[in-house]
């Protein structure tokens, strides 16, 4: 499991879109087990299975719901780093 946080750009949001259009549109994912809207910081926290692909998949949910996302800070859990050193 994964966590990402996804900072968005709300002034260049397009008008009329909040942030609970996110949470909506990332909840339909299937590889998506949580998500956490932060209005005020402008951050939005998505647990999720998978790695690039699926990180990709929810940037363009973000972007695809009318905001800008200005920066993704990603972690692991730390079976998962775990498994990075399995030989």
């Amino acid at each position: 499991m994964a966590d990402v946080h996804v900072y968005v750009n709300r002034t260049a949001a397009k008008e009329g879109t909040a942030l609970e259009d996110i949470e909506e549109a990332l909840r339909k994912l299937d590889f998506v087990s949580e998500v956490d809207v932060n209005a005020p910081g402008n951050v939005v926290a998505v647990s999720f299975e998978g790695g690039k692909a699926e990180q990709e998949e929810i940037k363009d949910t973000v972007e695809e719901a009318g905001y800008e996302v200005s920066r993704l800070s990603v972690r692991s859990t730390i079976s998962e780093e775990r498994n990075l050193w399995d030989i």
